[in-house]
């Protein structure tokens, strides 16, 4: 079918004629929606979506986006959003998590350490694509390694880690840079701590005490007091420091990251310079798998005896 389509009207009669030429109702799928830069070209496709309603045209879309509503996402056709059913994907529970490491284990028959399982829920933040990147580095390193234990132990994963790190997205790569680099040495310290624990909104208060954490863990660095740790943090939502932090409306002092997902980067430096952001020890009171506002994950907490501050390299 050819068709020269200068306007909505001429999309929205495209899609009716490929609806009508299918007897099962047709899906498209719209991957990365938010990664269209232009937010006009975004609300061209909400006055799409309405036309479609309109006429009832049977085709059926799936769109990915990163976004805290429809409107951020397609603009504000509030007609449109009505077309769609929306659906937050929150963050893998800690099963979850550790199910992804095991059957990559149980694939190539290799026994996995379980302290490192664990250690590799922590550091993804419940994102499977941190899951997946580690214990892929960490496969390919017990290639290299070439070890005859057939276990992935401590050493696979601080090689995996480290290769890890540099081959994240640099998307996600980018902003922690900015943030770091070319500032001054505190600043590391302070943006770790941001991404300390399990809570996506945070407050002052619950920062710097994981703060004061991160840099009792590191040797000969100094504590800044509390005020200026509040304008350190402050600055982390500039665009000159990487932008990684928004404040949380009608909430003074609280904030959470605008890309939720450099989190799981900052805790993957972090790691890798031996201090682990893990919060506290939470005891499941269920295992019911229910979403969690506040957290963003599924699935119930860390297990009571699990070891969280294990040191790097030991079985």
């Amino acid at each position: 079918m050819e068709a020269q389509i200068k306007s909505i009207g001429d999309a929205t009669e495209l899609l009716k004629q490929v609806a009508q030429k299918h007897s099962d109702k047709p899906s498209v799928v719209l991957d990365e929606f938010d990664t269209i830069p232009d937010s006009a070209e975004r609300a061209k496709f909400a006055s799409l979506l309405k036309q479609l309603g309109d006429q009832s045209v049977g085709i059926k879309f799936f769109i990915t986006g990163i976004g805290h509503s429809c409107q951020e996402l397609l603009g504000a056709h509030q007609s449109a959003h009505r077309q769609l059913a929306t659906i937050e994907l929150l963050r893998l529970g800690w099963e979850g998590r550790r199910e992804i490491v095991q059957d990559a284990a149980l694939a190539f028959e290799l026994e996995l350490n379980d302290d490192v399982n664990w250690r590799i829920a922590l550091i993804s933040d419940g994102y499977p694509y941190y899951v997946h990147l580690l214990i892929e580095k960490m496969l390919w390193a017990a290639f290299d390694l070439e070890s005859e234990e057939g276990v992935l132990g401590w050493n696979e994963f601080n090689t995996g880690l480290r290769v890890a790190i540099r081959e994240t997205n640099a998307e996600l790569r980018q902003p922690y840079e900015k943030a770091v680099l070319q500032q001054s040495p505190e600043f590391e310290d302070v943006v770790w701590s941001t991404a300390d624990g399990d809570d996506l909104f945070r407050s002052l208060d619950s920062m710097f005490v994981s703060y004061q954490r991160v840099v009792s863990a590191r040797d000969g660095h100094l504590e800044v007091d509390r005020s200026k740790y509040t304008k350190l943090v402050r600055k982390l939502r500039d665009v000159s420091h990487g932008s990684i932090l928004r404040p949380i409306a009608n909430r003074q002092g609280w904030y959470e990251y605008k890309e939720k997902m450099i989190r799981g980067y900052v805790r993957m430096q972090a790691e890798a310079n031996g201090v682990a952001l893990s919060g506290e020890i939470v005891t499941p009171k269920q295992t019911i798998h229910v979403g969690n506002c506040r957290t963003g994950a599924y699935g119930s907490g860390i297990p009571k005896g699990v070891n969280q501050n294990k040191k790097l390299g030991k079985s």
